[in-house]
């Protein structure tokens, strides 16, 4: 039922989006007029090439037919208000989307909808209880407490992020909670970890967009699991799945410092075969993908 909920979630926000962007294009009239972020400015040219906006307009009232909680929104109305400053530099101050500069304004919306179901969803699947272990790759501010206070206190959570803001807000809340099984780590998740204990999930949730090496998170993922264990993934788009909604998500997304690229759920199996690993998986939903190690 989560996992339906997020998907309800995920196509009102696409469907916001396209409402968005075509005010957007109204008020900038950017077809014709020139504005000092040549880049920028192509991207969008090049995707009004490639849709109809008659068509993008009657798939936007499908899919908000069913309203959901407002504050699924909150990012995606600073994603708005964010592509108008980009026109006039990719850099603009009044661009708060980054993780480490405007690490408060994350920790808000990591608070509210969808990434509280989405926890919700995980802890869920996982069926997360007293005495695990979980290892939680892109944790931010909000979900150390989260999955701590689960497994705790005979668990163990370490939570992996490389925004040092976002990991001193969730550091403050665990010594406040006195969640003394809660272990956090300043690294990439795309860089070379090693680990001192064995896991028994990985979580890796809203993270493989800003990574440009997929495979080295899957790999870490498998030794943090010694290769037997569960590990899943969320993202916003898998474009493999949903690819009429690549190009305007790719659009906004790129506003946001840290975005590489949304991940493919072809590309992560790709990965796994090239890595040699047993392993089986389950699309749980057109967000969710569960994988299952299973040795060398």
């Amino acid at each position: 039922m989560k996992c339906e909920e997020i998907e309800k979630i995920m196509d009102f926000a696409y469907g916001y989006l396209i409402l968005k962007s075509y005010f957007f294009l109204l008020k900038t009239e950017l077809r014709n007029e020139e504005y000092p972020n040549k880049e920028y400015l192509k991207k969008w040219r090049e995707f009004l090439d490639e849709v109809d906006y008659n068509v993008l307009l009657n798939e936007a009232f499908m899919k908000i037919k069913n309203a959901v909680n407002g504050s699924s929104l909150d990012i995606y109305d600073n994603l708005d208000k964010a592509s108008y400053f980009a026109l006039i530099h990719p850099n603009h101050p009044s661009i708060t989307l980054g993780f480490i500069k405007d690490a408060d304004l994350w920790d808000v919306w990591l608070h509210n909808q969808p990434f509280d179901i989405i926890r919700d969803a995980v802890a869920d699947n996982l069926s997360l209880a007293d005495g695990d272990k979980v290892i939680d790759f892109g944790c931010g501010s909000v979900s150390p407490v989260y999955y701590g206070s689960i497994v705790g206190p005979n668990g163990i959570y370490t939570g992996i992020d490389y925004s040092k803001p976002l990991l001193d807000i969730a550091e403050a809340r665990v010594k406040e909670q006195k969640l003394d099984w809660v272990r956090l780590r300043h690294a990439r998740v795309d860089s070379k970890l090693l680990f001192k204990r064995t896991y028994d999930y990985v979580v890796c949730t809203s993270i493989l967009e800003y990574i440009e090496n997929t495979r080295a998170v899957l790999r870490n993922a498998a030794e943090a699991l010694n290769y037997d264990g569960v590990m899943i993934v969320f993202s916003k788009l898998f474009k493999d799945l949903e690819p009429e909604k690549y190009g305007l998500m790719k659009l906004y997304y790129s506003l946001i410092p840290s975005f590489n690229d949304f991940p493919s759920v072809s590309e992560i199996l790709k990965a796994l075969d090239s890595m040699g690993i047993d392993y089986g998986y389950k699309q749980l939903s057109k967000h969710f993908l569960r994988i299952e190690f299973k040795g060398r």
